[in-house]
């Protein structure tokens, strides 16, 4: 179904679709929010006012549609079925004033299309007679393709909001947004420098499919603590947009407001890179995903954390095949002359994973865990356990375990790949149950383990560059 073609099923139907650029649950606010729904409903040229609008089943829906020529048109329809955020079904009755009145059923359908909503409208008449009258004399068809129109046209103007509740004191998150050296284990790693003052401005390169945006930042606002607001733009495009962070408690925790607005000054049609879905996509990982880890576990598990870096000349996809082909992650996980016999994945949250490192001297060193989060090329979180390694080796990291089998317990370890300077920059953070842990960790070797894996893993990379 192409975008604002009408299809007629039938004699007694009108179908009308369009795409809009955002996700259901946006486009679901503005039809059910009468301060948004004012602001697009109708023809162009015309003009609503609401009266009463009590979204749900038996709720009666009442609008005044003021004619560009001064025409009023009542209307009073009744909800029938409200399924959040995919269908609204209402039977309809209006007319223009002191006239004939008109009947039908009208049903709206909100699908999701790859991060953007398919909307569909279609009113099903008593009679094809009564479709023709209202075709001919309103102008049915043509007002439907406008009125979605002007709904794609205000969903373009209406704000980004992302909203999330950490588990983590206000102080903890604000330092999160504000501090370059927090932010750059959370936001954007190669993240030069950053004030929460107003005028301060500040840039970031993200490479992405072998294209650099170069982000300009200045900060607008700040209240300490609570809200800051930065314009957002890249160098070269057009608009300006503007990001604002607010924080408040709730109920011992820290609920973050983001609003990213103006974004219709990217001119997102003739510049699908802006694409709504794209930013709030991303926001949604930032912020949903990285901040949250950020805040709520490494933060304040800081003394339980190991964490190491390495960047690799090499193409961020390739250093994620890497991580995740069986066949490459077995040439170089594990120190020198280590081999695994056995490495097993099912890339997938909540997919397990299985390897076996066999050391020069024939011990073998079982892993296995689940993987969180796959977020490719980005992202891997994955839990792991040791409790199949040797009873000497448990006896190391944890002195007098006792009869304990599995002493260390699980461990998550997150691997994010970043793009900087043309490299790729590996992270790889491993929070442990106790500073103990962590400490007899390293008392075995963990540092030195994995940089011998990661010498191992750049002559991987490199091997694969050079293949025909």
């Amino acid at each position: 179904m192409s975008d604002n073609a009408p299809v007629t099923n039938a004699d007694n139907e009108i179908v009308i679709s369009r795409l809009v650029d955002a996700p259901p649950e946006l486009v679901w606010e503005a039809m059910t929010n009468p301060r948004h729904v004012v602001n697009w409903w109708g023809p162009r040229g015309f003009t609503t006012t609401i009266e009463e609008m009590d979204l749900r089943p038996g709720g009666v829906w009442k609008h005044v549609m003021h004619g560009p020529d001064g025409t009023n048109y009542p209307n009073q329809s009744i909800f029938q079925e409200i399924v959040k955020p995919e269908r609204i079904v209402y039977s309809h009755g209006g007319s223009r004033e002191g006239g004939p009145g008109v009947q039908f059923t009208s049903t709206w359908t909100f699908e999701l299309v790859e991060g953007k909503t398919r909307v569909t409208i279609r009113h099903v008449f008593p009679t094809a007679e009564a479709r023709e009258r209202v075709v001919k004399e309103f102008g049915a068809i043509e007002g439907g393709k406008q009125t979605l129109a002007r709904l794609a046209e205000q969903m373009a103007k209406t704000p980004i909001v992302f909203e999330r509740v950490f588990n983590a004191p206000r102080e903890m998150v604000w330092k999160a947004i504000t501090v370059p050296e927090q932010m750059r284990q959370w936001y954007f790693t190669n993240l030069e420098s950053f004030k929460a003052e107003p005028g301060f401005e500040t840039c970031v390169n993200v490479r992405h499919s072998g294209n650099d945006y170069l982000h300009l930042w200045k900060v607008t606002e700040v209240t300490p603590g609570e809200k800051i607001t930065y314009s957002w733009r890249y160098e070269g495009s057009p608009g300006e947009s503007f990001v604002t962070f607010a924080l408040s408690d709730e109920g011992g925790k820290t609920k973050l407001a983001l609003t990213h607005r103006g974004l219709e000054t990217f001119d997102p049609e003739n510049n699908p890179r802006y694409a709504r879905g794209n930013f709030l996509g991303g926001w949604t990982y930032l912020a949903g995903e990285c901040l949250r880890e950020f805040v709520e576990e490494i933060a304040p598990n800081a003394a339980r954390l190991f964490t190491i870096s390495r960047d690799f000349d090499a193409p961020r996809e390739l250093v994620w095949k890497a991580w995740t082909d069986p066949k490459l992650l077995a040439q170089w996980w594990g120190p020198r002359d280590f081999t695994n016999p056995v490495c097993e994945l099912d890339l997938r949250p909540g997919g397990a994973y299985r390897i076996v490192m066999r050391a020069p001297d024939g011990f073998e060193y079982p892993l296995s865990g689940a993987f969180r989060v796959v977020n490719p090329p980005d992202r891997l979180v994955m839990t792991m356990d040791c409790s199949g390694h040797p009873d000497a080796w448990h006896d190391t990291v944890c002195p007098g375990r006792g009869s304990d089998p599995n002493p260390v317990g699980e461990m998550v370890t997150t691997v994010t790949l970043d793009l900087h300077d043309d490299k790729t920059q590996l992270t790889v953070r491993t929070l442990f149950r106790s500073e103990a842990i962590r400490d007899g960790m390293l008392k075995v070797g963990m540092t030195e383990g994995w940089s011998l894996s990661l010498d191992r893993l750049h002559a991987c990379l490199a091997k694969e560059q050079v293949k025909p």
